[in-house]
């Protein structure tokens, strides 16, 4: 897998997402093997993480920074910081009708159940709204904390596939930090 510093040229989530894929060039048709977040906003420049697993490579409308080949070796009883940027949803069940989570106490409520493999404490929790043109702003929802892995396979399936809804537009990407 790669990681790397990404800078785009637009504040929509759907372009952002189309810039991305700008980053991948002659690969017509690959399922998506990336997720990314925005990192920082400033005049018009996104800077966003982004993990894929082919290198990326700048273009017209995304310029890549920095990249480096990275490995994840997880164990049973690690304890990692996490950050995850998410779109928490649930599925009412006779409409089946998705709904965004508004309340905290169920985001992370939310969290716990798609982390199943960790023990998950969340330390910081702050949410926004996210512009598309194609669609009504989203609610995403920044989780900061620290977990340990009770089931390594489970925690690495997450960072891979990454977590809930809306990963074309910046969500999903659940990062990972050993601690000591």
């Amino acid at each position: 897998m790669y990681i790397s510093q990404v800078v785009l040229k637009s504040t929509d989530s759907y372009e952002q997402h189309q810039a991305i894929w700008s980053l991948f060039p002659n690969t017509p048709e690959r399922k998506r093997d990336h997720l990314f977040r925005v990192e920082s906003q400033n005049k018009g420049h996104i800077v966003t993480l982004l993990q894929s697993s082919t290198e990326p490579k700048s273009s017209d409308k995304a310029e890549v920074l920095q990249s480096k080949a990275f490995q994840l070796n997880l164990l049973n009883g690690d304890y990692c910081k996490f950050k995850l940027v998410a779109h928490p949803t649930k599925r009412l069940s006779k409409a089946r009708n998705v709904i965004e989570i508004h309340d905290q106490a169920e985001q992370i409520q939310w969290l716990q159940r798609k982390l199943t493999g960790a023990n998950v404490t969340v330390t910081s929790i702050d949410s926004a709204l996210v512009d598309s043109l194609k669609s009504y702003k989203s609610r995403f929802v920044t989780f900061e904390g620290v977990l340990q892995i009770t089931d390594a396979d489970k925690i690495y399936n997450a960072v891979v596939m990454g977590i809930g809804r809306k990963k074309h537009a910046g969500a999903g990407l659940l990062s990972l930090a050993k601690t000591r």
